[in-house]
């Protein structure tokens, strides 16, 4: 604008020419005239509280423990800043407040056992992984929350009947079941009632499904978690039959049935009685797409490589779990992890009181339904 008016120009005509209003072309030249520059004035505003040091500060703070609240870093920075601020200064480093995924807790031991498991398969192909079958079990209840549901509201409107989601403060009904997955079929989905003993597990399980099914895959290898039912000597001595893969305990990660469980769980529509949510608990199941599960075989290979490369921890196949529990009760639980009868003591009273994802818990620390 300042070379078109120098070399006589209209201001209507240098208007049109950038595509500005006139009072702005107007505005550039009188400042220019006056004080030889066309830069902004700097806008004063307000005065800035923070000093560089002090936004480093607050960034390094957010770095260094990733639970640190807004509160805490105002106190240790010892200026008198809104909470916006901070935010503002972390956004800038590309962090944003997202809630933490919850992983199992994994010992030396547990990491030493799945790195183990997991160097001794590295070479497995897809076609060998093929030959497994998977099986595990999984608890069903009524009117579970996942914390997945999104409902669609206008401001004001939190408390409205329609648009708020039940849930359960005691032992929520639901039911129990096994079932088995192979790349090509899958065995029936059985509802198991009353305690799971190891006896029950091979009269009820092993003797009249497990037999059949793999005696009906040439070469099949049998698959099974650590829970007590499965490491019973009665069930040992029956699959001594058969050929078995060995698992590494808190591995559910490892293990494509615990993704079949959730596709069931997030189409498992709203039941309100037991006899209900077993038949849609069957339905679902025999209706999941065989693909599914042949795409969660075949990935396999993938998931004992994330388990390599992230030194035998967490990876991103871990289903998240979503449990109705309070920080007290889990740090509770961690605090008596040393000593089995102090965790079955824990785990009993969350059972009676919260339990809305109790078989998370049964399948995290290996401990049987009989509690």
């Amino acid at each position: 604008m300042i070379g078109m008016k120098t070399a006589g120009w209209s201001t209507r005509r240098v208007a049109c020419q950038v595509d500005r209003s006139e009072c702005a072309v107007r505005n550039c030249w009188k400042q220019w005239t006056r004080e030889g520059t066309h830069a902004r004035k700097t806008v004063s505003g307000a005065t800035r509280k923070t000093t560089t040091r002090d936004d480093r500060r607050i960034v390094r703070q957010a770095l260094v423990d990733p639970t640190v609240t807004r509160s805490t870093i105002r106190a240790d920075v010892g200026v008198a800043i809104v909470p916006q601020t901070i935010s503002i200064h972390i956004a800038e480093e590309n962090l944003k407040s997202k809630r933490p995924f919850r992983a199992l807790l994994l010992t030396p031991e547990h990491r030493q056992l799945r790195l183990q498991w997991c160097q001794g398969r590295s070479m497995w192909n897809v076609t060998d992984w093929q030959k497994v079958v998977f099986s595990d079990e999984s608890r069903f209840v009524l009117g579970t929350d996942d914390n997945r549901v999104r409902v669609w509201r206008r401001p004001g409107e939190r408390y409205n009947s329609p648009l708020t989601v039940l849930r359960h403060t005691a032992r929520t009904a639901g039911v129990m079941v096994w079932g088995a997955i192979a790349y090509d079929s899958r065995s029936t989905l059985i509802v198991m009632r009353g305690t799971l003993t190891g006896q029950r597990y091979v009269d009820d399980i092993l003797r009249p499904h497990v037999g059949p099914f793999l005696n009906g895959l040439p070469g099949a290898i049998f698959q099974q978690d650590n829970a007590r039912p499965h490491s019973a000597r009665v069930a040992q001595d029956l699959l001594h039959n058969f050929q078995t893969l060995p698992w590494p305990a808190h591995s559910p990660d490892l293990s494509p049935v615990e993704h079949v469980w959730d596709q069931l769980k997030r189409q498992m529509p709203s039941c309100h009685y037991v006899h209900d949510l077993e038949l849609t608990v069957k339905d679902l199941w025999a209706h999941l797409p065989q693909d599914n599960i042949r795409c969660l075989i075949n990935s396999m290979p993938d998931r004992v490589a994330a388990c390599i490369a992230a030194g035998s921890g967490p990876t991103r196949y871990e289903v998240a779990q979503y449990l109705c529990l309070c920080t007290p009760c889990i740090r509770l639980i961690v605090l008596f992890l040393r000593s089995s009868d102090s965790l079955i003591c824990v785990i009993m009273c969350i059972k009676s009181h919260f339990n809305p994802m109790l078989s998370s818990w049964v399948a995290i620390f290996n401990v049987p339904e009989c509690i």
